[in-house]
């Protein structure tokens, strides 16, 4: 069940319109991308990323690679569904 939650707080984080506000907010605008800094890229890519996000939030929350690691896969899942819907 943890597993789940926290899965869906990692989707939330990646596809809410409320955290993309604060991220446009903060500087990271999907339309500048091409003009980005390689670390800014990679900070980019690590907040918009659901299986990334899914990954540091899960590890951050449980301290197990292996559960952070099945986290971020459900929420890539969520991600990827959601998406088609």
């Amino acid at each position: 069940m943890i597993i789940i939650s926290i899965a869906c707080l990692s989707f939330l984080f990646v596809a809410s319109e409320p955290i993309i506000l604060l991220r446009r907010m903060i500087g990271f605008k999907e339309e500048d991308t091409l003009n980005y800094s390689k670390f800014k890229m990679f900070i980019y890519t690590l907040i918009t990323c659901a299986m990334c996000s899914g990954f540091w939030i899960g590890i951050i929350l449980t301290q197990n690679i292996l559960t952070a690691s099945i986290i971020s896969v459900v929420a890539e899942l969520i991600y990827k569904i959601n998406n088609k819907i």
